[in-house]
């Protein structure tokens, strides 16, 4: 990635891909209609944050010069409470302007916003540095550690989510409770269910089309009204590229059709989790059609390595996988959520299954992340996780048989507050993301888990009220 200072064009992008001119993405406009441009990044929580303008003052401007935004943008919680904790944002640094860098080679429609194109951002210092905090530069490092060893990344990414039949301000009134799903009980893979719903699921299919996020399938799952969109791999700062826009414009579609879209982790105690499954797999830089997983005729060692880095930065990374209190609901063993830290071969209950049948499907599937991650920061510990084995030419254990719930591989936290002082602890994630985030991500969870703490639940006053 080339770091530009205002005022100056880049000439590629974060994940290699060479920036539209300006004639072209003028084209894109005409022929799209645009009027309008949202821009902005991710927040460590996933939020999309920005800004929206005319479309000509984004041409004239913006996509060649960037905009400021105060720092504050990395100083809010997921409910915009202020959190004085960090080095990068607080009232030490008056809140001064970083810079919001469109990467253009990001710039597409948004079918469901007529009219509007969105662009995803890269963020610098004024002085054209890198903010090491922001989450695609995070993810953009370890894509450029890869390369630096001969390697690319692609992942792919199943999201499972749920849809009622509220609005945000009907559930909101609820409290969040006895919400009306958007179809009743449980009719996992229903064709018949499928359809009912298709009026919204299609909907969201074609819009993720329509701004060049190729959809795979799409089915019901275990939930009533929970469902599972599955977006194609590409390289890993693609796909998280998709997802941001992906997560964001399933929420904007499903309240246009009457629905209200959440991808917490787990909804309600009784309700199945909702996961972010992500299948990766690795090519040689100099040779992109092979699959570096795979040599003659099985697996190559090369496999073994990234499966062992994951297995032994798992625990130390978990922070990243599943970053809120509510993360933590879903994993309990028998939930087709993994407990512990093993692999195995086709197995859904081991946080990672392997296939390797033949060189177009070798892959691995890490199924420790939930819906709620941040796609760039889990995609971000799966490389970081890979590379750690590689580079120390790791081995994994033998791999779980049968029910892996059974087995004693080494447990992963189970609640924020473990994930925290592991990742506190780590020294693979301060090697492979620099202090300066580490700190600051652990900043952030740590408030996250002592707001947890603090609060009193439904759960306590229905429990203690009256009995103690």
């Amino acid at each position: 990635m080339t770091d530009a200072p205002p005022g100056t064009a880049r000439t590629d992008s974060a994940n290699g891909h060479a920036q539209p001119t300006m004639d072209a993405v003028r084209a894109l406009f005409d022929s799209h209609q645009i009027f309008t441009v949202q821009f902005g990044m991710t927040d460590v929580d996933g939020q999309l944050r920005g800004k929206v303008v005319p479309a000509d003052f984004f041409l004239d401007s913006i996509a060649r010069r960037g905009s400021s935004i105060p720092n504050i943008v990395f100083g809010w919680d997921v409910t915009d409470t202020l959190m004085d904790c960090f080095t990068v944002s607080g009232w030490h640094t008056g809140y001064s302007d970083v810079v919001l860098m469109p990467d253009l080679a990001t710039l597409r429609p948004l079918p469901w916003e007529p009219g509007h194109a969105l662009v995803l951002c890269d963020v610098v210092h004024t002085d054209g540095t890198e903010v090491p905090v922001v989450p695609r530069t995070v993810l953009a490092r370890q894509v450029r550690r890869a390369a630096a060893l001969g390697y690319r990344f692609t992942a792919g990414y199943e999201l499972e989510f749920y849809l009622y039949r509220e609005t945000p301000e009907s559930a909101a009134a609820k409290g969040y409770r006895d919400l009306t799903p958007a179809a009743p009980g449980i009719a996992t893979f229903s064709l018949n269910r499928h359809s009912a719903l298709e009026h919204v699921i299609g909907a969201i299919r074609d819009g993720m089309r329509g701004c060049g996020i190729p959809i795979l399938a799409s089915n019901t799952e275990y939930g009533a009204g929970q469902l599972e969109i599955n977006i194609e791999h590409a390289d890993v700062l693609t796909t998280a590229d998709r997802v941001a826009v992906y997560k964001n414009g399933v929420r904007r579609i499903a309240e246009q059709h009457g629905y209200l879209a959440t991808f917490m982790a787990k909804v309600t105690t009784e309700a199945a989790g909702s996961s972010a499954h992500i299948h990766q797999s690795m090519q040689p830089l100099d040779d992109p059609a092979r699959n570096a997983m795979w040599s003659g005729d099985g697996p190559a060692p090369l496999l073994r390595h990234a499966v062992a880095g994951q297995l032994a930065t798992m625990c130390d990374f978990t922070a990243l996988y599943c970053p809120t209190v509510n993360s933590y609901k879903r994993r309990v063993p028998g939930s087709w959520s993994p407990v512990s830290a093993v692999w195995g071969t086709d197995n859904r209950t081991a946080a990672l299954r392997v296939l390797a049948v033949d060189e177009p499907s070798c892959r691995m599937e890490n199924r420790v992340p939930g819906a709620d991650a941040n796609p760039y920061l889990a995609l971000a510990a799966c490389v970081a996780g890979a590379l750690h084995g590689v580079e120390n030419e790791l081995e994994p254990p033998a791999p779980v048989l049968g029910n892996a719930y059974e087995g004693d591989g080494a447990p992963l936290p189970s609640s924020l507050a473990e994930a925290v002082d592991a990742f506190a602890c780590s020294g693979p994630a301060r090697a492979a993301f620099g202090d300066a985030f580490v700190d600051h991500y652990l900043a952030s969870r740590v408030w996250e888990r002592d707001r947890h703490r603090e609060a009193v639940s439904d759960w306590e006053t229905g429990r203690y009220f009256t009995r103690v």
